[in-house]
């Protein structure tokens, strides 16, 4: 349960490399830096930035569309994941333990936070959460949460 939140996580970052890589753009931003000089007497050599777009080759479109495919296929895959996780939380009878869940597990808050959310000690909330655990796994241990 706890890997969710690392989940979550993973999926923003996969989220951002595909809008920063611009998977469906085929053009490069290219840069680069010349020499040259002035029109004009004295002549003096001066540097001159350039840049431009190149348009990329077959291949390299081809690996970018596997890279692109690569990632949302992750993507959509921890996508699942949190959402069984998600329906899974939802499914539990007690509106406590549900909201206990949703803030440890899908929102990342910690114990303080939640028992400030919920006007409860956070060693209440935990002490909950570790019971409810254990109601439904009794051989589970404190390492196991």
């Amino acid at each position: 349960m706890s890997e969710i939140i690392k989940l979550k996580k993973e999926v923003t970052q996969l989220r951002e490399k595909l809008c920063e890589s611009e998977y469906g753009n085929n053009d490069i931003y290219v840069r680069d830096k010349v020499k040259g000089s002035m029109a004009q007497f004295p002549y003096s050599a001066k540097s001159f930035n350039i840049g431009g777009y190149e348009e990329m080759s077959e291949q390299c479109i081809k690996k970018k569309s596997e890279i692109g495919a690569k990632i949302s296929k992750k993507y959509d895959e921890l996508y699942i994941k949190i959402n069984d996780a998600l329906d899974y939380i939802q499914e539990i009878k007690d509106s406590e333990i549900r909201q206990i869940l949703t803030y440890k597990y899908i929102d990342g808050l910690r114990w303080e936070q939640i028992g400030q959310s919920m006007t409860y000690a956070a060693i209440t909330v935990r002490k909950k959460h570790n019971d409810f655990f254990k109601s439904i796994s009794p051989n589970i241990t404190l390492n196991d949460l």
